[in-house]
């Protein structure tokens, strides 16, 4: 059986061979270790880790070692550390697979349930076999199994039953979290989907419904949903209904208003025509009168005149632009005369103010000129000016008296002369003029 640990034997007396003398051998009194029991233990040390990666070579590896160790007749030792390795071995690969089956039987109900059988079914088997003299092989094999390896048979049966029984504990906790879950989301989804209803808002409604179909799963629950979906239908049916009398109704007020302003503004443009005939009435002759002052005044070129009538003419006639009135013989041939007499009043105009631009450039030309002329009359003033005040500053000059190298004066000499011979002969000669 796996696990089982081969009995030891006491090593056999060695025996000589015949004819040969026998030869004392130390190996038996000084066995040295195993050569692959500390191997052994960091495998199974390591599998405490790795699990069964390591678990499974160092309990394979342990029965080698074990048998070799059991068959050296004493020359090996280092079984007990051998036996640790194997339990170690056997420990961490039974944590690894007990851990595995819990992961697997925290998602599935099954396979917890099928874990914590099997524990029950070992447990069983070993009760009976070890309480039954004549129980079958079976129930006999695994008493006999659990007799000789405790240390892993019972902590197999036994992580087999708690591994089971969290697994299917974990899953259920798990399933009931869910339910609750799924409730609080079908209770707030049906929630928002009657606050959006209430709201009018039939989308976000039947959001919130297909939200609450997913997440119910009660059966009342999924019949309040349905209730509640066929509940916005009819209100959504109902408020389209109303919103298409409203917009109806709304057509209706607009029409009719369209309507009374359209006769409104009929009325009000009768009245503006009739007022328009009668003030043309009154106007019409005033308006003829200046077209015939227009006409006289362009005859005569005085063409401000002109323009100053014809604008009164023209304004006059600005008052029944857009009516009836405009369109009347009257008036048009009011307007007729107008827009003959226009182009000449410009032409005129334009005369005037081009002989007007003529008239200020020559008078700008001769006001040029004649600043001109006083500039240059200014000018030739300060020339003589500058001259005769230079000519009197030379007659000053020339009568100053010739200042001796003494400091007298010479009583003859100007300093005006040509030359100063003979000046200051006796006074140490000529230095300059007088201050």
């Amino acid at each position: 059986m796996a696990g089982q640990e081969p009995p030891s034997t006491p090593p056999e007396s060695p025996t000589a061979p015949p004819g040969a003398n026998p030869v004392p051998s130390l190996e038996g009194l000084f066995p040295r270790p195993h050569p692959s029991s500390e191997t052994l233990f960091k495998l199974g040390a390591a599998a405490m880790v790795l699990g069964p990666l390591l678990g499974v070579p160092a309990i394979l590896l342990g029965r080698l070692v074990l048998r070799e160790i059991t068959l050296s007749e004493g020359r090996y030792a280092g079984e007990a550390r051998a036996r640790l390795g194997v339990r170690l071995g056997w420990a961490g690969t039974q944590v690894y697979t007990l851990g595995l089956l819990y992961a697997i039987g925290a998602t599935s109900a099954s396979v917890a349930l099928v874990v914590l059988g099997a524990g029950v079914m070992a447990g069983l088997a070993i009760a009976i076999g070890a309480s039954a003299a004549g129980a079958p092989l079976p129930f006999a094999t695994a008493a006999r199994a659990s007799r000789q390896a405790p240390w892993v048979i019972y902590p197999a049966v036994a992580g087999l039953l708690g591994v089971g029984l969290a697994g299917f504990l974990t899953k259920h906790s798990a399933d009931e979290r869910a339910r609750l879950e799924a409730l609080a989301a079908c209770e707030q989804a049906r929630r928002g989907a009657n606050e959006a209803l209430e709201a009018a808002s039939f989308d976000q409604a039947r959001s919130h419904l297909q939200e609450a179909r997913r997440t119910c799963v009660e059966g009342a629950a999924l019949q309040e949903v349905a209730r509640a979906e066929a509940d916005v239908d009819a209100r959504e049916r109902e408020a389209t209904q109303r919103r298409a009398a409203e917009d109806a109704a709304r057509k209706e007020r607009e029409r009719a208003e369209e309507e009374r302003e359209r006769a409104e503004e009929a009325r009000r443009r009768a009245e503006r025509e009739r007022k328009a005939v009668a003030r043309f009435k009154d106007v019409a002759q005033v308006i003829a009168r200046h077209v015939q002052v227009a006409s006289a005044r362009a005859t005569q070129r005085r063409w401000e005149d002109a323009r100053a009538a014809l604008s009164q003419a023209e304004l006059a006639l600005d008052e029944f632009r857009g009516t009836d009135v405009q369109r009347s013989e009257r008036c048009a041939a009011l307007l007729a005369q107008v827009v003959q007499l226009r182009p000449d009043v410009d032409a005129g105009l334009e005369q005037i103010r081009q002989r007007r631009e003529d008239e200020e450039r020559r008078r700008r030309e001769l006001r040029e000129a004649a600043e001109e002329k006083q500039r240059q009359m200014k000018e030739a003033a300060e020339e003589r000016l500058r001259q005769m005040r230079e000519a009197a500053e030379e007659r000053r000059e020339a009568s100053l008296r010739v200042q001796c190298c003494d400091g007298s004066l010479s009583p003859s000499c100007l300093c005006g002369r040509s030359s100063y011979r003979g000046c200051c002969s006796h006074h140490g000669g000529v230095c300059g003029c007088e201050d």
